[in-house]
């Protein structure tokens, strides 16, 4: 027997044993970590007229995470969406198993209706009027680490609480078709004072990467800034970010004094059509 076979042997059980202590790290508390519920005040592009307001809760049942959102504006408009994130075995960060969103109009005819199974990467995307009421189906190649919608601050804020300044993941969107992508995300140098929350803030800017396309899509991608708050363990206040692809720019801020919650238990528009198998994954 060689020498290095004999270590290999000694070490085993000490290797197993941190292999051990690794995989039974302690799971994020995502209730906690985002302090539900969060309401959410809306600004215009040019950051002077408030145009509506948001409200999401977090609910976690077994190894199972529900986050809600509801959002009304003030012209009529209205969104609505539901995310489902499990816990796995050997990560501290549940995924993503099953997403659905809808984007009204203020008659309430849809203009954006998108979800996806990320066990099965079945997605679809139902498109009126900005698109000519086109519909897209495609199975998606989902990625361990893909996110959806309001779930796609929960790497950033993990990345910022691990002393991190970047993180890269995938995310889910109707692009106008179904699509992933990979998400760059950076720390600005410094801290970040912003006009609409009180202190110096963490700034997070956020970039599709598309590999060669970059150079050509440049002037097409959207600007999205995230804000958090180091006092507060690099809690979510905030982005600066489109309602949906190519919809309008909005500015969304945390409220410091939570007010009335936007109905008790938010629901899904009464004019959208949901499946009741899919919306109970």
């Amino acid at each position: 027997m060689t020498k290095v076979l004999r270590t290999i042997i000694m070490l085993a059980p000490l290797m197993a044993l941190r292999a051990g202590i690794c995989a039974a790290a302690p799971a994020v508390d995502l209730k906690t970590m985002l302090a539900s519920p969060v309401d959410l005040t809306i600004y215009s592009p040019n950051r002077k007229l408030v145009i509506g307001h948001a409200h999401f809760t977090i609910k976690e049942i077994g190894k199972k995470v529900e986050i809600i959102g509801q959002t009304h504006y003030e012209v009529g408009e209205s969104d609505w969406e539901r995310i489902v994130l499990e816990y796995q075995a050997g990560n501290p960060l549940p995924v993503v198993t099953s997403y659905q969103a809808h984007f009204l109009a203020a008659d309430g005819r849809p203009q954006l209706s998108e979800q996806v199974d990320l066990k099965s990467g079945e997605a679809s995307c139902r498109w009126g009027g900005q698109f000519g009421d086109a519909s897209y189906d495609d199975t998606v190649e989902v990625e361990p680490d893909t996110y959806a919608g309001a779930a796609s601050i929960v790497p950033l804020e993990y990345a910022l609480k691990k002393g991190e300044s970047t993180a890269r993941f995938h995310v889910f969107d109707c692009t106008p078709k179904p699509s992933i992508f990979t998400v760059d995300a950076r720390l600005e140098n410094g801290e970040a004072r912003w006009n609409y929350y009180p202190g110096e803030l963490a700034k997070m800017g956020l970039t599709p990467d598309l590999g060669w396309l970059n150079v050509l899509a440049r002037p097409f991608i959207p600007n999205i800034s995230v804000w958090f708050d180091p006092k507060e363990g690099f809690q979510y206040v905030g982005a600066s970010k489109d309602r949906f692809y190519r919809g309008r720019h909005q500015v969304l801020v945390r409220n410091n004094n939570p007010g009335p919650q936007i109905g008790s238990a938010p629901q899904p528009p009464a004019r959208v059509a949901i499946d009741p198998d899919k919306s109970n994954n």
